[in-house]
């Protein structure tokens, strides 16, 4: 499983690579990422699909359980369904996908990214509207931007559902970002949303298809005011984010022009099994 071909403009060889390794398609949601309008589309587009929900409102168990939980039953419920899933998605974390690797033959995981101030800033917005059910919550943990910063669980949020937490930990950011890159089948950008999702599709599909779906959009709410000083605040918290999300970005902009014309010339040369 390796993104060098991917990112080297082989797209054949990147195919037949998903081809050779058929299982499920996981997807690893990266909370404000445009990830609720692709496990929708998953659903459409690779059915059988399973939606592994965490209910963050059972307080009555902490944080690392109520993911655990919610994999556990995943994982049974996966063993003994009469089809095997073809996809699934959800806001898992490195261990989960490693647990769903180690358990499930074949999986290839996927993930979407955005660029790190952004989503911190909208998942900032998201955990403070009565949409969230723990916003009063975080509102007396963080009352300002500059405090939601400096809580750490919203700290390189992208990277603890990519990398393992040492990594983080050590802010290994070079390692890190090898790792996304020998651990992924597929990884898009929100900002490059509609290359990406006909990328993945014509992957899953055989052919791409366009995007059809927007949800749990959320750009109303309190203004955010980012100055420099907290910009720069917001990278030393939040460097493993930062360097995977560069590196991704990068090289997706040296590829972009070269996927465009080889998905018009080869709309249906995808076709991987599973």
């Amino acid at each position: 499983m390796s993104l060098t071909l991917l990112f080297e403009g082989a797209f054949d060889a990147h195919a037949e690579a998903m081809r050779s390794d058929a299982g499920l398609w996981l997807f690893v949601h990266v909370p404000k990422t445009a990830g609720s309008s692709l496990g929708g589309e998953l659903a459409r587009i690779a059915p059988p699909y399973h939606n592994i929900h965490i209910d963050h409102t059972q307080r009555d168990r902490p944080g690392p359980a109520r993911f655990d939980a919610a994999v556990d039953a995943f994982l049974e419920t996966a063993r003994t369904a009469a089809r095997p899933f073809r996809s699934a998605s959800g806001h898992i974390l490195y261990r989960h996908m490693e647990a769903i690797r180690a358990a499930l033959p074949g999986v290839r995981p996927v993930t979407m990214l955005r660029h790190p101030l952004a989503r911190i800033v909208s998942d900032y917005r998201y955990q403070r509207s009565p949409i969230h059910p723990l916003h009063a919550e975080v509102i007396s943990k963080a009352p300002d931007f500059r405090a939601f910063l400096d809580l750490p669980g919203p700290q390189n949020r992208m990277a603890k559902h990519l990398v393992p937490m040492p990594m983080i930990r050590r802010g290994q950011t070079a390692a890190a970002v090898a790792h996304v890159m020998d651990r992924f089948a597929f990884v898009g950008l929100q900002e490059r949303y509609d290359l990406s999702f006909r990328l993945l599709t014509a992957l899953i599909a055989g052919a791409p298809v366009a995007p059809t779906e927007r949800r749990r959009v959320n750009e109303e709410g309190e203004a955010v005011e980012v100055t420099p000083e907290l910009e720069a605040l917001a990278r030393e918290r939040n460097a493993v984010d930062w360097a995977i999300y560069d590196a991704v970005a990068t090289r997706f902009g040296a590829i972009a022009e070269r996927a465009e014309a080889w998905l018009a010339a080869h709309p249906g040369a995808l076709a991987a099994t599973g």
